[in-house]
């Protein structure tokens, strides 16, 4: 839908000639749909004019930052918040930092570890957003999900400014709650439909202690990262097990510990993914390496705060791993290999790799709670997998299930993977039904519920199951986006 010169007037006035466009010809060069526009604001106060028009004119609006996703219907008013990438301060004294939408986790952690500090960065991985909620390989140390999410500024699908908890009160970042009821849960929405409707503007998130360099000795080219020695203190090591049990005793031991900075529980498949740079080398190392280990295992990432302090860390380490029966794998101990999976896991350039390893599509189901649990419904998810591996239809990776603790293990997240031809019908349509069955097992067995499922199974099997949320999430995106102007919610990734 093209829009009428006087309503592109309109936002041309808010933003300038030069940061709107509408010529057909260049806007798919951001995805191959018919937008009505494509507006690039510069800061909150044009981000909410543009906003207020959008009500005023009935127009559906989408924000984009980073660009690496996202459901845009044709018609649409593309928000590009490109120019709002500035890192506005970084509080040492009090740990936190405030950014705006274009930061990205990158540029935030190159700065942050100069000051001894370091942040949790999405598994999606450093070129997104730092604002992005969700999980990281980091999540041992410094937690994940919203819960690093300190006051946000907040502008409404209706055009209002809202600034959350202590910014609200005393135009402090420090704190994401109060006074008063607290609208955290609409803020970093995670179900459905997992994105707030509005811009999020700036924000403040939570800083942690950074034990290594002020800067990473990093050295290569793409896709072979490396470092150029081992930092003083820091070690990466690969331990795998006899069983899962032994394994996740292991786990909660270093949790109780807390000597890990990272620990990952890596399947061998995605440990070959992450220290080669091609599938062809991919594939020789798996098969290598997977005759090496003998079960499960987990990546692990000691760093220590002096000398004393990383001796002590490998010590009980090593108590830990003797008495679980563990296994150090060799590869990971030569340090090449380790500089590798440090540079992979610490600047957060592995997801990727794990994401799109040799052997056609990747599918997933992802789980988050008691790790214990999570863990057990992964083994069964495995189980059901293996029919379709003696069929042909899934690639035999090992397993392919991983978790990490969170928070020295207080909470946990699992997932399990697929490899499959997509091009293959028949396995396409297995897999299909394999994540449909354990999405509804988990459910049934009240181990998780996929809240992005379809919506007749929201409507009908798991909104009913969990308080109705959906129908309450519909009241209050009646209340909040009266003129429906964001379709489904609005994502920064």
């Amino acid at each position: 839908m093209a829009l009428s010169k006087e309503v592109y007037k309109e936002f041309e006035d808010v933003v300038g000639e030069e940061n709107i466009c509408d010529d057909p010809a260049i806007m798919p060069s951001y995805y191959s749909t018919e937008f009505a526009a494509v507006i690039l604001p510069k800061d909150t106060a044009e981000v909410q004019a543009i906003v207020k028009l959008c009500n005023k004119h009935k127009l559906q609006f989408r924000p984009i930052c980073t660009g690496w996703t996202g459901v845009f219907p044709k018609g649409i008013i593309l928000l590009d918040l490109r120019r709002m990438n500035h890192i506005i301060e970084i509080n040492e004294k009090n740990m936190y930092a405030v950014v705006e939408p274009y930061v990205i986790s990158a540029e935030l952690q190159a700065e942050l570890m100069k000051r001894g500090l370091n942040f949790c960065i999405k598994g999606a991985g450093t070129n997104c957003s730092a604002l992005l909620r969700g999980h990281g390989h980091m999540d041992q140390t410094t937690s994940g999900d919203d819960r690093n999410h300190l006051a946000i500024e907040w502008v409404t699908p209706e055009g209002d400014i809202v600034k959350s908890g202590s910014l609200g009160s005393s135009d402090e970042w420090y704190c994401g709650d109060g006074p008063g009821p607290s609208i955290r849960s609409i803020l970093t929405s995670a179900v459905p439909p997992g994105v707030t409707p509005g811009v999020f503007t700036k924000a403040a998130m939570k800083l942690y202690h950074w034990p290594g360099p002020a800067r990473f000795p990093i050295v290569g080219k793409s896709p072979k990262y490396t470092l150029s020695e081992i930092p003083p203190n820091m070690m990466a090591r690969y331990f795998s097990f006899p069983s899962v049990e032994k394994m996740w005793q292991a786990e909660l031991k270093i949790g109780e510990s807390e000597i890990a900075y990272e620990l990952m529980g890596f399947n061998a498949a995605m440990v070959a993914c992450n220290i080669t740079t091609c599938n062809e080398e991919e594939e020789e190392v798996f098969g290598r390496i997977s005759k090496e280990v003998q079960g499960p295992g987990f990546f692990i990432i000691i760093a220590g705060n002096s000398p004393e302090d990383f001796e002590f860390k490998k010590k009980v380490l090593q108590k830990i791993i003797s008495d679980a029966d563990g296994r150090s794998l060799k590869s990971v101990e030569n340090p090449e290999t380790e500089g590798i999976l440090l540079c992979q896991c610490i600047r957060i350039s592995a997801s990727i790799r794990e994401t799109f390893r040799a052997g056609g599509a990747f599918n997933s189901i992802p789980v988050m709670g008691q790790r214990d649990l999570t863990i057990k419904w992964a083994i069964g998810a495995g189980k059901a997998k293996e029919p379709l591996i003696k069929k042909g239809f899934i690639v035999d990776d090992g397993g392919a299930f991983f978790g990490w603790g969170v928070e020295q293990g207080h909470l946990g997240k699992t997932e399990i993977f697929c490899k499959f031809d997509p091009l293959n019908a028949e396995a396409k349509a297995a897999v299909e039904g394999w994540q449909k069955e354990q999405s509804k097992r988990a459910l049934k067995e009240r181990y998780f519920a996929n809240t992005l499922a379809s919506d007749d199974e929201v409507e009908h099997e798991i909104g009913p199951s969990l308080s109705n949320y959906h129908l309450w999430w519909r009241k209050l995106r009646a209340a909040i986006d009266p003129n429906g102007v964001t379709p489904g919610g609005g994502a920064l990734v």
